[in-house]
């Protein structure tokens, strides 16, 4: 259920077709490469392959398009990867604790690596690859924040049955 595409297709219909102002599974994403690292990549593959395939169906496999389905696979992996090579390793194989701003940080930036794959691949306009951008950080904080309320819940209950 999408409360936001009405909307969306009212006002932005050229974008409402690719783009969700809302997407998350940005946040699924980022926590899988988190948590998993390369390993995120297969796991995460067979969802947006088909995806993929419902938007676009089997024309939609071209070289250009593939680059598109990739860098939404790989753009959060890529991302932590880069940042522990830089000296900022908040992956959870590191050993240290991360804090929830890092991994919001590694997504944010992992959102504008995909919209740079998807801009390459569809060539759209630049409303459109803005909105993958809005769409991939609204989604990431959005599911971050689910998460968040989940937990605390969980931990209130914890408490409660103790």
């Amino acid at each position: 259920m999408d409360v936001l595409l009405p909307w969306q297709q009212q006002y932005t219909p050229e974008m409402a077709a690719y783009a969700s102002l809302l997407f998350l599974p940005h946040g699924v994403r980022v926590l899988s490469a988190w948590l998993m690292g390369w390993k995120a990549i297969p796991l995460l593959l067979p969802a947006a392959a088909f995806t993929h395939w419902l938007n676009f169906g089997f024309s939609g496999f071209t070289p250009l398009q593939i680059i598109g389905l990739m860098s939404g696979v790989v753009c959060a992996v890529v991302t932590f990867w880069a940042l522990a090579r830089a000296g900022m390793d908040f992956r959870i194989t590191s050993g240290t604790r991360a804090n929830w701003r890092d991994i919001l940080i590694a997504g944010c930036i992992a959102s504008v690596i995909n919209t740079g794959g998807m801009l390459l691949a569809f060539q759209q306009a630049a409303s459109t690859s803005a909105g993958y951008l809005v769409g991939d950080v609204s989604g990431m904080f959005a599911c971050m924040l689910i998460l968040m309320l989940a937990f605390k819940v969980l931990r209130r209950f914890e408490t409660v049955s103790d």
